[in-house]
């Protein structure tokens, strides 16, 4: 019942947030999120030998996708990370997508890497050198970028970092440290508008967060974290210092927000908790404790003050489609969580596309497509919100 009911306040409330927009002359604005691709060239591999990765590993990576093109014969199913296939799949279809509704910019939101990729490189090249893998990585990102950039030509593509994206293992960052020193380089090409490739350059290199107003939208700005230093499996030499900066780094943008009449969207891969049992007494993310308590109550402080300036929080890491409406401050602020692209867990392929009012600048629809794969037929259209 308590769930029924936060549901119809949810429905009401985003009713009344669509009848708004919808009597307002300006058209709602189109974003799109992207989650957890877990790109895994070890799919296809035997049990003890890869012949695909030591071509891979040889060649440079502008190669790689007439090299997988060949070697993969089906696309990934229920229970592996994402192929080349089915990569290449899901951001056909996001691209057309994204034209067909005139989507403005999109945003990827962390966990590029397979699962156990350290683990699996190791085992199939029997390499054991870091610098080697470390270029292996690279040449993935590169792979992965250039991928990205086929799909979204013409639109601004904003990167999240996630909890497999490291040139170590799961979980471990190196704040000021070469991945992120190399990511700077990467990443920021995906961004068309100068201003704003030049603002995350300015920024990323530090640990994976940065900020900048939208283009063509003076009046929102994108605030990207990088909430694996905030996450309680976080390792790294001084993560927790790095951490606190983090948080310091966003009170000042949130109330750089404020002073500037500005609304946020706050991007991330892993969220701090997650409450899906939600009634009348709301609380920040009650239920699954993901980060370190003394950052959730850092950030919980943050949203609570700075509410007003809040527009959403966007998030990826659970592989599921999910939402809830904090309410903090007489604001309503919706947050929501995007399905993956790798099936690893059981789940369908899935990304979503959100509408907002360019005056109010609140999210007023969301809609979420899915592949089942078990079906093997087409993307459709999981609900319109």
């Amino acid at each position: 019942m308590r769930f029924f009911l936060q549901f119809l306040r949810v429905f009401f409330l985003l009713f009344a947030l669509n009848t708004s927009v919808s009597a307002s002359d300006s058209p709602p604005r189109l974003f799109m999120t992207i989650a957890d691709i877990h790109f895994d060239p070890f799919v296809n591999c035997g049990w003890k030998t890869c012949p695909l990765i030591e071509k891979l590993k040889s060649a440079s990576a502008q190669d790689w996708p007439a090299i997988l093109q060949v070697n993969d014969k089906k696309m990934s199913g229920y229970g592996q990370d994402s192929d080349y296939l089915l990569l290449r799949f899901a951001l056909k279809a996001a691209a057309e997508k994204a034209a067909a509704q005139h989507v403005q910019f999109v945003l990827v939101l962390g966990d590029f890497l397979g699962h156990d990729y350290r683990k699996k490189y190791k085992k199939y090249t029997g390499d054991t050198s870091r610098a080697d893998y470390q270029l292996f990585v690279r040449k993935t990102f590169e792979f992965i970028n250039a991928e990205l950039a086929k799909a979204f030509p013409s639109t601004d593509v904003y990167m999240v970092p996630g909890n497999n994206d490291s040139y170590q293992n799961n979980y471990v960052s190196d704040p000021n440290g070469a991945f992120y020193h190399d990511m700077n380089a990467l990443w920021p090409i995906l961004i068309k508008n100068n201003l704003a490739r030049s603002a995350m350059r300015n920024q990323f290199s530090t640990a994976g967060y940065y900020a900048l107003t939208l283009p063509d939208q003076s009046n929102l700005r994108l605030i990207v974290l990088n909430s694996v230093l905030f996450s309680y499996k976080a390792r790294g030499r001084n993560i927790d210092q790095a951490a606190q900066r983090e948080l310091n780094w966003l009170d000042q943008e949130l109330q750089a927000a404020k002073i500037n009449h500005q609304k946020v969207i706050l991007a991330l891969h892993i969220p701090p908790e997650i409450d899906i049992y939600a009634g009348s007494r709301l609380k920040l993310f009650t239920f699954m404790k993901l980060w370190k308590e003394t950052y959730i109550q850092r950030f919980q402080a943050e949203i609570t003050r700075f509410a007003p300036q809040v527009a959403g929080i966007l998030a990826g890491h659970l592989h599921s489609n999910w939402f809830h409406i904090l309410t903090l401050n007489n604001q309503d602020i919706p947050i929501t969580g995007t399905p993956s692209i790798s099936p690893i867990f059981g789940n369908a392929p899935g990304f979503k596309i959100y509408s907002y009012s360019p005056n109010t600048l609140a999210i007023d629809n969301v809609e979420t497509y899915y592949y089942p794969l078990s079906e093997m037929k087409r993307w459709e259209l999981s609900y319109d919100f």
